[in-house]
């Protein structure tokens, strides 16, 4: 995610105090506007305007969200970086708003009515939307490293019961071989009777562009479980949430794709003793057998102490083989579920069968916290959007479409996942004190979590992490950073632009990459690996960041 930092003598300018001037501002203290019953319609000290501050339109009232066609537009373009003013449809805990968001530095600092009236507003630029201000998604299951590929690279010869079943494919194999490689994982034949790794490993390429496919779809945090852990570059982008590259003051997020030691599943549990760790988010129940199933089992026996990984910082990531009993031990215990459908009916249902995947209507009827994410791109969603849509359509499929609201949706891609990460308090919703990490949607602005759900790629029109703008719609690229060249993009037709490099970034850390420069090394590699002639298959050219509609 971003790691840009603002000039000491800018910021020192632009710090202010939690909350909005002379503004109402939700919080779970203060979830509604005040009326003076003398003046109806209009927030107590609001400056008195029924004027938008200088947004063109943005209102006064904090009242449901009105239609306002049109392109987004900066309004007002600020002296000082670091403050910008988003009006629009605006998503809070308590529903959607006629409003606007103000940003300080990496903060929300106002959500209200017109936060363009607040004086320290007043050198910020501002940006008339025209769409749903939403948080920015949260991805908490990917296996980032293979954004690379998708179906094309590789899809099941027949259909599977669990997860170890699949990988001994022979071109599953060869994928992964060409993943190591490129990672620095994997030595291979040298042509003088040795082998020999990678010179340059290109891990950080892999998780760059694995965050672009996020980013680009409106997601801000990834956990993306790319190795080796902690690597300088993964600082870029979307937040790379499970790792100290995260920006944010600690990382206590702990993820396991295999079943653990003893030895780690005690150091885990300690962990959760100690405040270490607030999050553990652990594969188990992939898959449509008693095996799969077991693996719910194996993780209250493993320990010294039986059950203690069954216990609130715990999620399961699929649990896709659990019943009643399952469930219920979650329930009871507080734990959380990630939902990925598309994989699942992917893999144990050959893309058509909606039961091969997590009984999500029983999960959510024990009160079990769910989060929905894509997984990898290979068979899974090449984004939460697209992950979104595909919940929908196994609602559509298997439930006849009367489980999930958008609204219902939109929480499992935001709030919901950071209650997953433990970070709820940091992230996940539009509140005052929390980090600025932004989405912005175009469309029906009446209906903003249909408009969320029903959104491509091509429909987001900004995106910010950490406060900084980073992706956005081409006629909003001077909302961007000022001290990085930022690049060009076609979405689906749609002009966007992207802030890849960053200013301080090194030849050794790779921050300083551009987007070209990421695409050209990693195709550049990719063919390389195939001109070897090592597998019977080629995995060159990348796959694309998104699939046009």
């Amino acid at each position: 995610m971003a790691t840009f930092r603002f000039p000491v003598h800018l910021l020192l300018g632009s710090v202010v105090a939690v909350g909005c001037s002379q503004e109402w501002v939700a919080t779970p203290s203060n979830p509604l506007p005040i009326f003076d019953n003398d003046d109806v319609g209009k927030p107590v000290g609001a400056g008195g305007s029924s004027s938008s501050g200088g947004t063109s339109g943005g209102g006064q009232t904090p009242g449901p969200c009105v239609g306002d066609p049109g392109t987004p537009e900066i309004v007002r373009l600020g002296k000082v970086p670091g403050k910008t003013v988003l009006v629009g449809c605006v998503v809070t805990p308590q529903g959607a708003i006629n409003g606007s968001v103000f940003i300080s530095s990496d903060t929300i600092v106002c959500v209200g009515a017109s936060c363009t009236d607040d004086p320290d507003a007043a050198d910020a630029t501002v940006v008339r939307t025209h769409g749903v201000i939403m948080p920015g998604m949260i991805d908490t299951h990917n296996h980032i490293l293979f954004d690379i590929f998708n179906e094309e690279d590789w899809s099941p010869e027949k259909l599977y019961q669990n997860h170890d079943e699949w990988p001994n494919e022979p071109r599953y194999g060869a994928m992964v071989d060409a993943k190591q490689w490129l990672n620095g994982e994997l030595a291979l034949p040298d042509g003088n009777g040795g082998t020999a790794k990678i010179t340059d490993p290109r891990g950080c390429e892999l998780n760059k562009y694995g965050e672009m496919k996020g980013l680009i779809a409106g997601t801000t945090s990834i956990v993306g479980s790319a190795n080796p852990l902690d690597k300088i570059c993964y600082g870029s982008l979307a937040r790379t949430i499970d790792q100290k590259s995260n920006d944010l003051p600690d990382d206590k997020v702990q993820v396991a794709t295999l079943t653990p030691s003893k030895a780690t599943g005690d150091a885990v549990c300690q962990k959760f003793v100690d405040d270490l760790t607030d999050a553990y988010v652990i594969h188990r129940g992939e898959g449509v057998d008693e095996y799969s199933r077991a693996e719910f089992d194996k993780l209250g026996t493993l320990t010294t102490e039986p059950g203690c990984l069954y216990a609130p910082e715990t999620t399961v990531v699929h649990g896709t083989a659990f019943g009643e009993a399952e469930f219920q031990t979650m329930a009871d215990k507080g734990m959380s579920l990630v939902w990925s459908p598309r994989s699942n009916v992917f893999l144990y249902g050959g893309g058509t069968d909606y039961t091969k995947t997590t009984d999500i209507k029983m999960a959510l009827g024990m009160g079990i916290n769910v989060a929905l994410a894509p997984d990898w791109s290979l068979g899974g969603s090449q984004n939460l959007l697209d992950e979104l849509k595909f919940a929908q359509e196994v609602d559509k499929n298997r439930w006849n479409g009367e489980l999930f609201t958008p609204e219902m949706l939109v929480d499992m891609v935001t709030i919901n996942a950071a209650k997953v990460l433990g970070l709820d308090k940091v992230l996940g919703s539009i509140e005052v004190g929390k980090k600025a990490d932004i989405t912005v949607i175009s469309g029906d602005v009446t209906k903003p979590y249909d408009t969320i759900v029903g959104a491509n790629p091509n429909d987001v029109s900004l995106v910010m992490v950490n406060g900084i703008v980073l992706v956005g719609d081409a006629v909003l690229e001077e909302a961007g950073p000022k001290w990085v060249a930022c690049e060009s993009l076609d979405i689906c037709g749609v002009p966007k632009f992207a802030c890849v490099a960053e200013a301080e970034g090194t030849d050794s850390d790779k921050l300083k990459q551009t987007w070209a420069e990421i695409t050209t090394v990693l195709s550049t590699e990719l063919e390389a690996f195939d001109a070897r002639d090592l597998t019977a298959w080629d995995f060159a050219p990348l796959a694309p960041l998104v699939k046009c509609k």
